[in-house]
């Protein structure tokens, strides 16, 4: 009996004291608001995610607050902004949002976070991103964010509406070492000339296997080809490349294009069984250790992004080099578009433009859009761009003269000619999850191309049902 008393006394105690403390919490809010001279420190929390070099996305918002902090000053307005900032860059996109979404239901989570804009329609569809139009046609920022591509606009909507700032861009090439080439007999002016050919059709997948393969067999690399681990948007970009459709914006459907995901999952066999310059493990390959071996030279080519030019400067990955200059990456390293799947074809790149999206629960939403707009200025895009290794989102950013100077970014910015992005839809990662395990099973030898595509009508239907769409 004392036992049960003491447990309800001590409930009592605390109740009364979470109690107390909201009071006073919501006093001293109260008092901030009624005198006119005490400031009111308002925490703004940002989650961002991507790689080790991709940190400016969060650190452009800490950057921002002191722009805004300025602008409330000569306002009048009381409250000042203290940004918080925590970069992820180890964990997946479901990770990352089932993190958010736990946090999101106790009525926590980031103020602010950026993540894919394949995510927008998942957070939007679920209530989890605060709708932006209103505040977008009446912030005093607005003549920054007008001058944003409009194509990444459209990567920021769902069902018409706006839920998300456009963040960066990218595209994804494919590298290939020089110095392995120059081994296998290649001129500098074949090399040179590589990626024009890849441009116009004359080399396609088959050629990038075949001299995979070559500089295996010499012993020149100890894998012809690499590509990432994970899931991710490389995957769906390859079904695009052998023609494949993966979504009815009509209907709000995904398709399963059984014919241009067969020959896809041919080429990853490909790859893994018949060449062999791929590791059939290659989805369970740990990033460090894929990054180490391609700035190392053991592999002819590999499926990376724009982002990782950045990356390779600020990581050391090398085991002697540690970090590498750009003048040894110059020096050792091409890139050009994705080849064709089919000679005579059209080359093909992605781009997953990374959003700003505000927490729906967020109590000062106005600042926090106030630092995603600050953050979107031409000035801080162009240095997340430099740092990072993507590519800005407006005509004024890329005037800038940090961008413009940029080797790099000048030399790649014909890509977007190239380009497709993935679709806004809630059942996204329902596809993308399947087919990265039909690529998995293949890779592996567990299934045929055959057996996995019939595999994934079976698990599709079972996942959305009549939301599925089949092309035979």
């Amino acid at each position: 009996m004392k036992r049960r008393f003491l447990s309800f006394f001590l409930i009592f105690l605390l109740a009364v004291g979470l109690l107390l403390t909201g009071c006073s919490k919501k006093a001293d809010e109260e008092a901030a608001k009624e005198e006119p001279g005490k400031i009111e420190t308002v925490v703004i929390t940002v989650d961002t995610k991507g790689s080790p070099a991709d940190t400016t996305r969060g650190t452009n918002i800490v950057e921002a607050a002191k722009e805004l902090n300025k602008i409330l000053e000569q306002k009048g307005d009381n409250r000042r902004v203290e940004v918080r900032h925590n970069h992820d860059s180890s964990s997946g996109d479901d990770d990352f949002n089932k993190k958010f979404f736990l946090a999101w239901q106790s009525g926590a989570g980031a103020d602010i976070l950026s993540t894919g804009h394949n995510n927008v329609a998942l957070y939007a569809d679920g209530g989890y991103a605060l709708q932006l139009d209103d505040l977008i046609a009446k912030s005093e920022f607005k003549s920054d964010l007008d001058k944003i591509y409009s194509g990444l606009w459209e990567a920021a909507k769902y069902n018409g509406k706006t839920y998300a700032v456009p963040q960066d861009a990218e595209t994804r090439p494919l590298y290939f070492r020089k110095d392995v080439l120059r081994k296998m007999g290649w001129s500098e002016e074949q090399i040179n000339e590589l990626p024009e050919k890849i441009k116009n059709g004359e080399f396609d997948l088959q050629d990038m296997i075949a001299l995979g393969k070559e500089a295996k067999d010499k012993g020149l690399v100890k894998w012809g080809a690499y590509h990432r681990p994970s899931n991710g948007a490389f995957f769906p970009m390859m079904v695009k490349n052998f023609g494949g459709k993966m979504y009815n914006d009509k209907t709000g459907k995904i398709v399963l294009d059984k014919k241009a995901v067969t020959e896809t999952l041919k080429f990853f066999r490909a790859l893994t069984q018949d060449a062999k310059i791929t590791p059939e493990g290659m989805t369970s390959t740990e990033w460090r250790s894929l990054h180490k071996a391609w700035v190392e030279g053991d592999v002819l080519f590999w499926f990376g992004g724009t982002w990782h030019w950045a990356e390779y400067q600020k990581v050391p990955y090398h085991g002697e080099l540690g970090k590498l200059t750009e003048e040894y990456m110059f020096e050792n390293m091409g890139y050009a578009l994705t080849p064709a799947a089919k000679k005579g074809g059209r080359p093909i790149t992605l781009t997953q433009p990374y959003v700003y999206m505000i927490n729906s629960k967020t109590k000062h939403h106005d600042l926090a859009f106030a630092l995603v707009a600050i953050a979107s200025k031409p000035e801080y895009n162009a240095t997340h761009a430099v740092e990072s290794g993507h590519l800005v989102i407006s005509p004024d950013a890329a005037e800038q003269p940090k961008y413009k100077a940029n080797k790099f970014f000048t030399s790649v910015s014909y890509m977007l000619d190239y380009t497709t992005t993935q679709p806004n839809t809630p059942l996204w990662g329902k596809y993308t999850g399947t087919l990265y395990k039909a690529i998995q099973a293949v890779e592996l030898g567990k299934q045929t191309p055959e057996e996995a595509v019939e595999w994934m009508e079976e698990q599709l239907k079972n996942d959305i049902g009549d939301k599925l769409e089949i092309l035979e």
